[in-house]
């Protein structure tokens, strides 16, 4: 859906019909990661910065353009009412945050703002990371990119913007998470943020350069294989030792138990744990739930017995290993 957005938009720049195609990938698109919450209002301003850039007031003059806005406007706000007529307490402090789709996340953005030094302090940390893999998209075109006239091509500046907002994004909503998982600080996995980026990073080197030559398609073929090379290291990798927790834990567990997580991803294990009917929450330095999965595979909880290690923590700073620990609380469900 993101994709079909920025090639309709592109397309839009000719025919300004198909800016309401762009508008309803848009909404698709939102729909499927509405859990981005108010970053999303990032992503919107900045495309209305490019838009304005380029034809200044005559924007508000564009009814095509002006409908594709309303077209994800139906979208977004029909979400966001359906959240409110769920979630809201009724009142204003509730209204700013019932009306986004993960609770989790918000909480999540909360305390990232909430410790700045946390926050900033992974950013800079995690700049770099995300640079990285930008590059082993983009190096083999490097010159071709460098090399399009951002600022003054409308195309090639909605390429640059699509791509960038896709890392800048990732780039702040990971640091987030990680304030309050406290998760690896380099971890390959981040890249499933930003592989929707690809086609547009290839995007800009075809506009740079010619796709048909036979330069660009050696540089094609040299980008895919490291792609191919990644992708199949990842699913050659063998079983995590913590989707075997999560395995003992829907053997043991009963519905309404509460499982406390530390330095574990809730949405990783909401996924793995669904139709058990357990509650699960981050572990916060005191609990008192019925079972604590820990990625410390060393660490021992007062008033729990220690149920199993599964696999190991012996890992990389970029893929960890992800062994983990079960814990029962003492007389119910340990051994």
């Amino acid at each position: 859906m993101f994709v079909i957005t920025v090639a309709a938009i592109l397309k839009s720049l000719r025919e300004p019909r198909w800016i309401l195609v762009a508008g309803l990938a848009a909404g698709i698109a939102y729909l499927t990661k509405s859990s981005v919450g108010p970053f999303f209002l990032i992503a919107g301003l900045a495309g209305f910065a490019w838009r304005f850039r380029f034809v200044r007031w005559k924007v508000f003059q564009d009814r095509a353009y002006l409908a594709g806005i309303g077209i994800f406007t139906v979208f977004s706000a029909g979400w966001a009412l359906r959240n409110l007529s769920w979630f809201w307490d009724g009142t204003p402090a509730g209204l700013l945050l019932s009306w986004q789709t993960s609770e989790y996340f918000s909480s999540a953005t909360k305390t990232a703002f909430a410790q700045p030094a946390d926050y900033l302090w992974i950013l800079a940390v995690r700049l770099p990371f995300f640079a990285g893999l930008f590059l082993l998209v983009a190096a083999p075109w490097w010159r071709e990119i460098r090399s399009l006239p951002l600022l003054r091509d409308e195309a090639a500046s909605a390429l640059a913007l699509a791509a960038g907002l896709t890392y800048v994004l990732a780039w702040l909503i990971s640091g987030a998470l990680w304030v309050v998982e406290r998760g690896p600080v380099f971890w390959a996995d981040m890249s499933r943020y930003v592989v929707v980026a690809n086609p547009v990073v290839w995007w800009m080197a075809a506009k740079g350069s010619g796709p048909a030559s036979p330069a660009f398609k050696k540089k094609f073929a040299l980008a895919a294989a490291i792609l191919i090379v990644m992708n199949g290291a990842a699913f050659l990798s063998p079983r995590l030792g913590v989707f075997e927790a999560y395995g003992a834990i829907r053997e043991r567990a009963n519905p309404g138990d509460i499982v406390a997580l530390d330095h574990l991803s809730k949405y990783e294990a909401e996924l793995h744990l669904a139709g058990t009917g357990v509650e699960l929450e981050p572990y916060l330095g005191d609990t008192s739930a019925d079972y604590v999965i820990t990625a410390n595979t060393t660490r021992a909880y007062d008033g729990y017995a220690l149920v199993d290690i599964y696999g190991s923590d012996n890992g990389t700073a970029v893929m960890p290993g992800w062994g983990a620990a079960l814990w029962a609380r003492a007389g119910e469900g340990a051994p």
